[in-house]
């Protein structure tokens, strides 16, 4: 009997892994050289890193975080760094944030919330 219910619920346990999603698809985060985003992808925020990519002694934004789109369901929000926004998304609000997207001083809408419609 013990047998049994140990089988029962080994098999319960097998059936929820093929019916659950592993990791949701939308977790797809990268960091890559500035400039270098690959298709399906977009901007999130940069920072600095002295020893990667050209190593520049200046503090200058040479590390990008990037992010997918392209998995994203339709009605999906993202928050990406201004300046481009993937067809079929819309830009629904806009805000200045100093510690993201080139750290502005000057008060200007720096990122972006977008909604995919298509």
């Amino acid at each position: 009997m013990k047998r049994l219910k140990t089988g029962i619920v080994a098999l319960a346990a097998l059936a929820g892994l093929l019916v659950l999603p592993a990791t949701p698809a939308n977790a797809a985060i990268a960091t890559v050289c500035a400039w270098n985003i690959p298709a399906g992808w977009v901007k999130t925020n940069d920072h600095w890193d002295p020893t990667r990519c050209g190593s520049p002694t200046a503090v200058i934004d040479n590390m990008w975080t990037i992010e997918t789109y392209y998995d994203k369901p339709i009605g999906a929000f993202m928050t990406v760094c201004s300046g481009w926004r993937p067809t079929g998304w819309i830009t629904t609000s806009t805000r200045w944030d100093p510690t993201r997207c080139g750290h502005p001083t000057a008060i200007y809408d720096n990122v972006w919330t977008i909604r995919r419609t298509f």
